[in-house]
């Protein structure tokens, strides 16, 4: 599917699907409302062509997605993976008419769908959409919502055990805490924790079991996590903590 990405400066084509560029946006728009607003930059597409071009063998039956904006990640995936079943999760609620189109006329309502107002912290509400919403184990989770180290954890705590062994967890934009963009101290995002921390308690808690995470790849986009064979709770609390040995002070 990359090779059929057609880009230009304000948007990405893929088929008769177009995805404005959210960062880079221009005056010159001529294509309405009929679009996804695509936060996803070439930079990203590119690291993320050359990881999947390396697990060609990696075809996903159930993919469940945190941060959707207005279903057009949700879209993309979906053209790419072609999943037996995709369901997305956005905190708010936006105008997804464009997003309503494409499932309606590709006729893929039992396959892809879009809940809103879910918050990715609460662990009670995310298994419940997994259990109503698939007939197995998760193949893929992909993180794209508020790339904030809290609910970012509490999500990965909730929803990695519900991956099978072999499962694929994904978080994006865990680096924004070594931006420039993001120093200044009257930025939004001053006072909160960046994902960094997350990502080092991952490399900890791989360097200290052989069976919680098989593999573990860190690219500035996003984080790949590969659940090992370990057997753990689906409905009780997990935390990554209890997997992670330090050396005494």
């Amino acid at each position: 599917m990359f090779k059929r990405l057609v880009w230009r400066p304000d948007r990405m084509l893929l088929g008769d699907l177009v995805f404005r560029l959210a960062h880079y946006k221009s005056e010159s728009w001529d294509g309405g409302e009929s679009c996804f607003e695509f936060y996803k930059i070439k930079p990203l597409i590119d690291q993320y062509e050359a990881f999947w071009s390396r697990r060609p063998d990696f075809r996903p039956r159930n993919v469940f997605e945190l941060g959707v904006w207005d279903g057009g990640s949700s879209a993309f995936w979906f053209e790419y993976f072609q999943p037996a079943k995709h369901v997305g999760a956005d905190l708010t609620r936006r105008p997804d008419r464009y997003f309503q189109d494409y499932v309606r006329s590709r006729q893929l309502g039992p396959r892809l769908k879009i809940h809103w107002g879910i918050d990715q912290a609460d662990a009670r509400t995310l298994r419940k959409l997994v259990a109503s919403e698939f007939d197995g184990p998760l193949d893929l989770v992909i993180d794209d919502a508020s790339h904030l180290y809290g609910p970012t954890k509490a999500s990965f705590e909730t929803l990695f055990p519900l991956l099978r062994p072999g499962g694929l967890y994904v978080i994006e934009d865990w680096a924004w805490g070594h931006w420039p963009g993001f120093h200044a101290p009257g930025h939004a995002w001053a006072r909160e924790t960046p994902p960094t921390r997350l990502v080092t308690e991952l490399v900890e808690a791989t360097g200290t079991s052989t069976t919680l995470i098989s593999s573990l790849v860190v690219l500035q986009g996003f984080v790949v996590v590969e659940r090992g064979p370990i057997v753990l709770p689906e409905t009780t609390a997990f935390t990554l903590e209890a997997h992670i040995l330090r050396r005494p002070r």
